[in-house]
């Protein structure tokens, strides 16, 4: 088994770590991250509605199904053509967006009127559908430190039609600087994407401990900055898409630990791990969920939901 990890191009820690974690359930797992995913989109609702838009699709020969969390989520399984070259997407109608990606938002819950922050914001996928579920009502204060995905960012919500987004150039490190208090945070957060294999085979055998261990520094940080501007009763998102414990199960083991906090249920996706490598985690840990691409046809990704008492 660890032979045809090896032969697909993981390195040997890696190849060793997956084992160690899923067993054979690992060669499933690496597998299905070999082949590329279905083209997924949401339907823009601050533009048209869902039945309007699949009408309209379905007349051109589109063919789809539902994403099963997100209700104006769909995954293509016939494009006759490339969607993005249609009217529909050019004018805002639609956004292209994988599938596990649509669950931070939807997990957020936002309503019209709160006060939300993106830590982490582009190329805009998960505000915009923030500013959707808001009914472009409150405001989402979006952060990234990339420039040109900034640009990338502001040209996708100016399309999308939204306008309750300010858009910082900035790390959300410096958050705490606006003197503003959060009624909810999405924060997913900068990791080394050990999930996205099938779009950065790369990863495969470029990434090392060394990386996970400098992206759980910063995911720690920009939690902890979070939590520090977040009210009371409030709830942070917080999700990546990599595989490794070190950046999801044992960061949010961390948070219940260093924080006044609880983790609330998600309904979707497989429970979070509780012992991996051995080391015993909090029982709690199990409401955290993970997304497989063996199991959910989705990039590897985790999420939990963290309530602030």
């Amino acid at each position: 088994m660890l032979e045809r990890l090896f032969a697909l191009g993981y390195s040997k820690t890696f190849a060793e770590r997956y084992y160690e974690l899923w067993g054979e359930r690992a060669l499933a797992i690496a597998e299905a991250m070999e082949r590329p995913l279905p083209r997924c989109f949401r339907v823009n609702t601050l533009r048209i509605q869902v039945p309007a838009l699949t009408k309209l699709l379905n007349k051109k020969g589109f063919q789809f199904t539902r994403v099963p969390w997100a209700r104006e989520g769909f995954c293509l399984t016939r494009e006759p053509f490339s969607i993005t070259s249609t009217p529909e997407y050019l004018s805002g109608l639609l956004y292209i967006q994988e599938a596990s990606s649509m669950y931070p938002p939807i997990a957020l819950e936002p309503k019209p009127g709160e006060t939300i922050a993106d830590m982490a914001a582009a190329p805009g996928g998960k505000t915009s559908y923030l500013a959707q579920l808001m009914e472009n009502e409150g405001v989402i204060y979006a952060f990234d430190v990339g420039e040109e995905r900034l640009k990338e960012t502001r040209l996708n919500l100016s399309r999308l039609g939204v306008t309750n987004a300010l858009l910082f150039h900035k790390s959300s490190l410096h958050i705490d600087e606006l003197g503003v208090e959060f009624d909810k945070i999405l924060l997913d957060a900068p990791c080394t994407g050990s999930g996205t294999i099938h779009k950065n085979p790369e990863r495969k055998a470029s990434r090392t401990m060394e990386d996970v261990r400098f992206c759980q520094n910063l995911q720690m940080k920009l939690i902890e900055k979070g939590l520090d501007v977040l009210k009371k009763g409030g709830v942070l998102v917080y999700s990546t898409c990599s595989l490794e414990p070190e950046e999801n199960e044992f960061v949010i083991q961390w948070v219940l630990d260093s924080f006044d906090v609880e983790l609330l249920p998600l309904r979707y996706g497989e429970p979070a791990l509780t012992s991996p490598f051995g080391i015993e985690l909090d029982e709690e840990i199990k409401k955290a969920r993970r997304f497989y691409p063996d199991r959910h046809g989705t990039s590897g990704f985790f999420v939990a939901k963290i309530l602030k008492i």
